[in-house]
């Protein structure tokens, strides 16, 4: 079976792949995701035996557990560090072969072969995705069947993208490789709106979003009637993006006064975006409870968080507890879900913002928060 022709020409891609350096660039995301997500269970399990701790204090029952996860607190991290080594070495692997041309993979489709004179793995890396599609037979249909060449092609693409600085340019030179044709160019709307502008899609990337849609509209041949979805999503995506001033909003307190986001004063402002009875957002505010980063980012006066439930004045926003130091209140207006000024593409979502309320984080991780809080000290 190893001589099989298709095992062959998957090798030779695989192959050119790695050269171009877009494995190593999948293993560091995966690797990363995977580091998240037990960093966040260890947490899980730091607050569930607090919680016990403090229902059975004394008790042989809370010995036990607190003894359990102090073994699999260890071992967690013991996990992690080789996680955190395996996505150091897969983010060393992109220098391993900047001397190195890219191999062409087997026909039907072969990537561009960088030249040996460009080192810096910026350079090969912006090299590659501009000239990405030099060799593409977009005339040739058989291409362009359900999860076939094009789609594949199109998803590796997507992964070497964050690596080149000048993405902008790879993507103008796509959709100026599509220019006169409508339906290839209405087939790769599809594939990024599924790939760059679905949530649960592992190359989501909303800068990436916003240079495709740009290049998208850009295009002449676009049908008018074509042009209304990407719009709007442009519009939605452009919104408090990092760099820029969060949208200011009211909100109503449990009190019933209402406050503006504006009426926060503190070095960092944290927004937890939520509602008490999605389960994320309930594993998220237990995260953030437990995380010792922000309890005393909190206590030094230099954070403020403020939790607001987007659903308004619920039932179940009224049950919820009030963590010590938090700033809580429900968006009794529909600011936040209007699309007007916010666009909650994941719930919950965490904005990170300074004191003058420009958005250094946006749909961030508690990690990302705790590792921006840190690099304040």
């Amino acid at each position: 079976r190893l001589g099989d022709e298709a095992v062959q020409t998957h090798l030779a891609r695989l192959t050119g792949l790695i050269v171009a350096g877009i494995i190593p660039r999948r293993l560091a995301r995966t690797v990363r995701t995977a580091r998240t997500r037990l960093a966040e269970f260890s947490g899980t399990v730091v607050v569930a035996a607090r919680l016990v701790a403090e229902t059975a204090a004394g008790t042989v029952v809370c010995r036990f557990v607190a003894i359990g996860a102090a073994i699999l607190v260890v071992a967690l991290r013991t996990v992690l560090a080789v996680v955190a080594a395996t996505e150091a070495a897969a983010l060393a692997a992109l220098a391993l072969h900047p001397c190195a041309s890219a191999q062409e993979p087997a026909a039907p489709f072969a990537l561009p072969e960088i030249p040996a004179a460009l080192t810096a793995p910026a350079e090969r890396a912006d090299y590659l995705t501009y000239h990405y599609w030099d060799r593409f037979d977009f005339a040739d249909p058989s291409l362009f069947v359900p999860e076939g060449t094009a789609e594949r092609a199109f998803v590796d693409f997507l992964s070497v993208l964050p690596l080149a600085p000048q993405a902008d340019r790879a993507w103008a030179r796509l959709f100026g490789r599509l220019r006169g044709d409508a339906e290839r160019l209405l087939y790769f709307a599809d594939l990024g709106d599924k790939y760059l502008g679905e949530a649960a899609s592992p190359l989501c990337d909303e800068g990436q979003q916003i240079l495709f849609l740009e290049a998208l509209l850009a295009d002449e041949g676009l049908p008018e009637e074509e042009r209304i979805r990407p719009r709007v999503q442009l519009r939605l995506a452009r919104m408090n993006r990092p760099g820029t001033v969060a949208a200011d909003f009211e909100y109503e307190g449990r009190d019933g006064v209402r406050h503006r986001l504006s009426d926060l004063r503190a070095e960092r402002i944290l927004l937890f975006l939520n509602d008490p009875e999605c389960a994320d957002c309930r594993r998220t505010k237990a995260f953030l409870v437990s995380s010792p980063v922000v309890r005393e980012a909190l206590r030094a006066g230099r954070l403020a968080l403020l939790s607001v439930c987007v659903e308004g004045d619920t039932p179940s926003w009224r049950a919820a507890s009030v963590p010590e130091g938090w700033t809580d209140g429900c968006d009794a207006l529909g600011a936040l879900t209007d699309g007007e000024h916010y666009y909650l593409k994941t719930m919950p979502a965490l904005l990170l913002l300074d004191g003058a309320r420009r958005v250094l984080l946006k749909d961030a991780s508690v990690e990302d928060v705790e590792r921006l809080l840190t690099a304040d000290r």
